[in-house]
């Protein structure tokens, strides 16, 4: 019998490991063993200590750059709980012939369905009436005047699964939406009745704007100074993707001044969010602390997934949820 195939996580938030621990069992050979060493830090220094000999990487938030990768030598997977690998450095592992898996398919109604639940309680004024009638006004013309959906414009930075099933939830409650993403052609987003237009066109003209890019270099701040110039003043920014896609010191500048009339924010730049931030303070923000993607079923999902694509390279298997392809080849 060989040394165990090793399997080290590195991170995670989670109060148990009984369902890692059970999909493990569950594939483990006789004649092969699995070896699951628990880190639990961020520390590069312990990172690095701890993966010498690990034949595979299980992440959610610890950086995983290429001084890393170098010290895994035997490394043969980087796998992450989550869609996002922007934690990872997934050039720097493809040269190295790592290759790097996520889990990309878990939470496409939940961070729907969160995005939508943010565009109609900024749309119906309803976290305003809420705060209001608790302090006990009764007075509907506290708010702002809402905006019938059949006159509203959604426009969605990004087409992938998620927004393309928030634009199916939009379109049968009676929204016009458009989106903006270079990767997606015209027709497909026509099938989807959605109008495919530039980012200017979509900041300018939209009522509501939700973002869904992935955090990579060139969509770090995507919406900064320039992007709050051209939104409309009763504009909402809706970011349910990631934090640092959105410029936080002129988003709050944008709110202070009165350029857009508020933002719901499931992410943000750092988090978790001080508890001193400014943030936290402004009536315009609706904020929940990085939870678009949580509900029963995720939970289960995203960890299976994510150690099952490790398991497949244990059993000599392309991963199912392989980002860097060539590497396999």
């Amino acid at each position: 019998m060989g040394k165990p195939f090793k399997i080290t996580l590195i991170d995670h938030e989670w109060d148990d490991l009984k369902i890692e621990q059970e999909c493990i069992q569950k594939r483990t050979k006789k004649n092969a063993p699995i070896e699951f060493q628990v880190l639990q830090s961020r520390n590069k220094d312990h990172i690095i200590d701890a993966i010498k000999d690990s034949d595979a990487l299980l992440v959610m938030y610890a950086d995983i750059d290429e001084e890393i990768q170098k010290a895994a030598k035997k490394a043969k997977i980087i796998s992450r709980y989550g869609i996002g690998v922007n934690m990872i450095d997934v050039d720097s592992a493809s040269r190295l012939g790592i290759m790097v898996a996520n889990v990309n398919d878990y939470c496409v109604d939940e961070v729907s369905d969160h995005a939508l639940s943010f565009i109609l309680s900024s749309a119906r004024r309803l976290f305003t009436y809420h705060e209001q009638t608790k302090k006990g006004d009764w007075d509907f013309k506290k708010a702002s005047i809402p905006l019938r959906a059949s006159n509203a414009l959604v426009g969605l930075v990004g087409f992938g699964k998620i927004p393309a099933r928030l634009a199916e939830k939009l379109n049968a409650i009676g929204y016009q939406v458009i989106s903006y993403d270079p990767f997606i052609d015209k027709v497909t987003m026509e099938k989807a009745s959605v109008k495919k237009v530039d980012l200017s066109e979509l900041l300018a003209s939209s009522d509501f704007i939700s973002v869904h890019v992935p955090l990579i270099e060139k969509t770090r701040h995507l919406i900064s100074t320039n992007e709050f110039n051209l939104m409309k003043e009763t504009a909402f920014l809706i970011n349910t993707a990631r934090g640092p896609i959105i410029d936080e010191e002129a988003l709050i500048v944008a709110l202070k001044d009165g350029q857009i009339s508020g933002c719901a924010l499931d992410v943000t730049e750092t988090e978790p969010l001080p508890h001193d931030h400014i943030l936290r303070r402004l009536d315009q923000v609706i904020l929940t602390p990085h939870a678009a993607w949580y509900s029963d079923k995720a939970f289960v999902e995203i960890r299976e997934k994510a150690i099952l694509n490790i398991l497949d390279v244990y059993d000599g298997k392309e991963p199912k949820y392989l980002v860097n392809k060539k590497v396999f080849a």
